[in-house]
């Protein structure tokens, strides 16, 4: 077996605690997962994963986020900015973004691991947040039923819209012009040109996760 074999490798967060990862290869046409490492990573449940071209962070129960150098396969450090479970981790070039149930959006360079700027302004726990893909702003989603967006240029809030609901993720499309909330069983879609809903998917079941995807015809 061989580096071209291996497609991706896939890291899985545990209730136990644990990280888990492994290695996507192919073998003769067929998909075979190995197991890559595995690590007690944190003291409590892991809440949520992220990763770079070179990091993996990890958030959890315990208000830590681990950090680990994929290259060297080594753990470098803990952070420790947050005063309530890790809910949300999301990397942008240099920079990663931690959300909390604190309320708190930290802005962490990943050259230093400096928390450069605290996001301040959501009334309840925060759920998700999502990077334009200009990285000149962001939006987040809470339990306090708000949407905020944020200039990252000015590091502050810059609009706040009541959506009455309580959202679970969100994500902008690949082009930046439309991004999308889950809450429990739905899926709104916004286009940022008309700045308003155009479509709303029902799954009839609880929404675990949804992602864009860019298809050619």
């Amino acid at each position: 077996m061989t580096s071209e074999n291996i497609l991706m490798e896939i890291v899985i967060g545990t209730y136990e605690n644990h990280l888990l990862g492994y290695k996507l290869e192919t073998d003769n046409d067929k998909f075979i997962l190995k197991l890559s490492f595995t690590t007690e990573a944190h003291s409590q449940s892991v809440k949520c994963i992220a990763s770079s071209d070179k990091f993996l962070a990890s958030g959890s129960v315990d208000e830590t986020i681990q950090l680990f150098n994929m290259e060297s396969r080594k753990i470098i450090g803990a952070l420790f900015q947050h005063n309530g479970s890790i809910t949300w981790l999301e990397f942008y070039g240099s920079y990663m973004f931690s959300c909390s149930e604190d309320g708190n959006i930290c802005i962490w360079s990943t050259n230093n691991w400096q928390c450069i700027k605290t996001l301040r302004g959501h009334k309840d726990a925060i759920n998700s947040i999502a990077v334009h893909p200009t990285g000149k702003m962001a939006m987040s989603v809470g339990k306090d039923k708000s949407l905020r967006t944020w200039n990252l240029i000015k590091g502050r809030s810059a609009y706040i819209t009541n959506i009455n609901k309580v959202a679970d993720i969100i994500r902008w499309s690949p082009d930046g012009s439309k991004f999308a909330i889950s809450s429990n069983k739905t899926v709104d879609i916004y286009s940022v040109e008309k700045a308003a809903l155009i479509s709303t998917i029902d799954f009839q079941h609880s929404v675990c996760d949804f992602a864009f995807i860019t298809v050619n015809f």
